[in-house]
């Protein structure tokens, strides 16, 4: 695990410096901009190290100090003063009694303090050590690029991937096995050079708006819906198309080296959708992308071995959005084909087979595989699948049939789980048990808040846990003599119980929001923070429905105001904090703070058209005066 660095500072833009800094360095970085931000980020986190301003507002660094070494749980962690300007024997003394690590004149050029850093903790290790899948660096003619991907999926990797080919470089960052953004070095990778590419946009257009981006007038996507260019979808389906895009060039590298970096981030790349499944993006670049002489190649070194469904590929090829050609041609398989056989297929069949190999929904046995084991492997293989949508509706149905899922199993034995009888024989309880898998598996909800992956999660585990006590005759024996499941069972339950709990509540709070009782919504958020105090998508929800309560009450906006903040602290990673905070800033007349807010929605999530059409409105309006009076000086 990274180090963990806790820096404390009022201004921002340091603030933000220092962070990148150390976030380059493999440290992973948590922020505050005065006592109260960080206590609260003490109170739920552990930081290895302090690095900490003595001129902040209310309280300064001294008293956070005094304070830290009057407390237990902080009397020994590492603290580092900053100083602006010289630091005087005065500060040197006073530090020096409360314990400090060390008292350093700020602002701090990186070098120093990188170095004063590694003084107070161990260096990060920039590799994955515990993990036999993937190696800290390594040639991709080594470990080509798609067997890479579904390793750092099956380790949950987090962190960032460097590529390296001459003058080419790229880096992709990935969030437990998922790729979330990609940067890339290359000039006709940017995003507008696909625009005209594609011919979304003219050249000149996209002259007028990096023009524009570089007076600071906002995104580049944000300032192409404001001049009527595109409209929220297109530019949403544009940053889409551009990281995938992006991302499918790598399936061409033949030669080049990646190196392995945990804990860090992708500072300022595209965003490449947590949706998009990785087993998907590794099919679809090697139908797209991927070299065929490879892919022959590697038919021609096994042509004796045999393919083989995968028993447990549900889940993975639901995801593929086979056609209904692709998907008969899987269900054709019995575990009787030599890969051999593949070289004289049709260039599409030989490319599918090798995506499904490389996601393990295929595997390559020395011996044929069970006819009757392989078929029912790919018996409910369809053809015609969506990908699943982002959107709003979408994801509320989602949501509601993980729900419904989930009361259905409350107080339900193992075989009330798999909705068998108990005279069920294996094969039944086989077929009962694949349904429910897919229709469960966590990687359908991990684009959803952290309560509902929580909540799959544990539905998840339940089916799997009730498949395992009673999978064979054997095994329900054992289970007929079991008197109690346990303790650790029955807190498991508990805790998914309570994010049942929340994620209920907070589906009853949006109905109501959308019928307009917001007194009742604000009710259903309440409990639902109550249930999961940790999920800042409540918390926010919350914040803003306590201003639609009450919009002319300027005590009640403060407070709506610190809710929505706390929650986008719990949730960075989502864009829906910093949409609703938006809102909130826009009520208060803060058009600068608004529009900051929404362009960080779009940053987490291109697909949030909601912050796109809060943008549109903002700037159809004129709101940000000091872009208009820009263009009017300009004249």
């Amino acid at each position: 695990m990274p180090a963990t660095i806790l820096c404390v500072q009022e201004d921002r833009e340091v603030g933000r410096l220092y962070a990148e800094t150390l976030e380059s360095e493999g440290y992973e970085v948590l922020s505050a901009r005065d006592a109260r931000g960080a206590f609260q980020t003490l109170r739920r986190h552990r930081p290895d190290l302090v690095i900490l301003d003595v001129h902040l507002p209310r309280q300064d660094g001294f008293e956070i100090l005094a304070e830290l070494r009057a407390q237990d749980a902080t009397r020994e962690l590492p603290v580092i003063l900053l100083s602006e300007g010289d630091v005087t024997r005065d500060v040197s003394v006073r530090a020096t009694a409360l314990g400090a690590l060390a008292v350093e004149s700020a602002p701090m050029p990186a070098d120093r303090l990188v170095a004063a850093v590694k003084n107070g903790v161990s260096p990060p290790e920039k590799g994955v050590e515990s993990s036999p899948l993937v190696p800290k660096t390594a040639d991709l003619e080594r470990f080509p690029f798609p067997e890479l991907l579904r390793a750092l999926q099956l380790d949950a990797f987090d962190g960032v991937v460097l590529f390296d080919q001459g003058k080419r470089r790229k880096a992709i960052e990935f969030r437990t096995g998922w790729p979330i953004s990609i940067k890339s070095n290359l000039v006709s990778e940017c995003l507008g050079g696909y625009l005209v590419r594609h011919e979304l946009c003219t050249q000149a257009e996209l002259d007028e708006s990096v023009a524009r981006v570089r007076s600071g007038e906002g995104l580049q996507g944000e300032i192409l819906v404001a001049m009527d260019v595109l409209d929220e979808e297109s530019v949403v389906e544009a940053l889409r198309g551009h990281a995938f895009e992006k991302l499918l060039d790598l399936f061409t590298w033949r030669r080049g080296r990646f190196e392995v970096r945990a804990g860090t981030h992708v500072q300022r790349g595209s965003s490449i959708g947590v949706e998009e499944h990785p087993c998907r993006l590794i099919v679809e670049g090697v139908r797209r992308k991927y070299p065929q002489k490879l892919i022959d190649r590697y038919f021609g070194a096994h042509r004796d071995a045999f393919l083989v469904p995968s028993v447990d590929s549900h889940s993975r090829v639901a995801e593929l959005g086979l056609s209904d050609e692709d998907a008969a041609w899987l269900r054709g398989l019995d575990g009787s084909m030599v890969l051999g056989a593949l070289l004289e297929a049709p260039e599409e069949i030989r490319r599918l087979a090798f995506g499904l190999i490389s996601i393990e929904a295929l595997t390559v046995e020395q011996t044929a595989g069970d006819p009757e084991d392989a078929v029912a492997a790919v018996r409910c293989v369809s053809g015609g699948a969506a990908r699943i949508s982002s959107d709003s509706k979408q994801d509320e149905a989602l949501r509601v049939e993980l729900a419904e899922l989930a009361n259905g199993m409350q107080n339900k034995d193992h075989y009330g789980v798999l909705g068998v009888p108990s005279t069920a024989d294996d094969s039944e309880i086989r077929a009962a048990y694949a349904s429910l898998a897919k229709q469960a598996h966590p990687d359908r909800f991990h684009g959803a808040s952290s309560s509902v992956r929580q909540l799959a999660a544990q539905v998840f585990s339940r089916v799997s846990e009730a498949y395992s006590a009673v999978a064979t005759r054997a095994d329900r024996e054992r289970y007929v003599q079991q008197a109690a499941i346990g303790r650790k069972l029955a807190a498991v339950e508990d805790e998914g119980r309570r994010a049942l709990q929340a994620e209920t509540e907070f589906q009853r709070g949006e109905a109501l929001v959308a019928s307009r009782d917001y007194e009742g919504a604000l009710l259903c958020f309440g409990r639902a923070m109550e249930y999961f105090p940790s999920e800042g998508e409540y918390r926010a929800h919350y914040g803003w429905c306590l201003h639609l309560c009450h919009p002319d009450n300027e005590v009640m906006l403060s407070e709506a105001l610190e809710h929505c903040r706390e929650g986008l602290k719990l949730a960075k990673d989502r864009e829906k904090p910093y949409l609703l905070l938006g809102r909130l800033y826009k009520a208060m007349g803060k058009p600068v703070a608004a529009k900051r807010m929404f362009s960080r929605a779009v940053q987490i999530k291109p697909q949030c058209v909601e912050a796109m059409r809060e943008l549109r409105i903002m700037n159809m309006r004129g709101e940000g005066e000091r872009g208009v009076l820009k263009r009017i000086f300009r004249r």
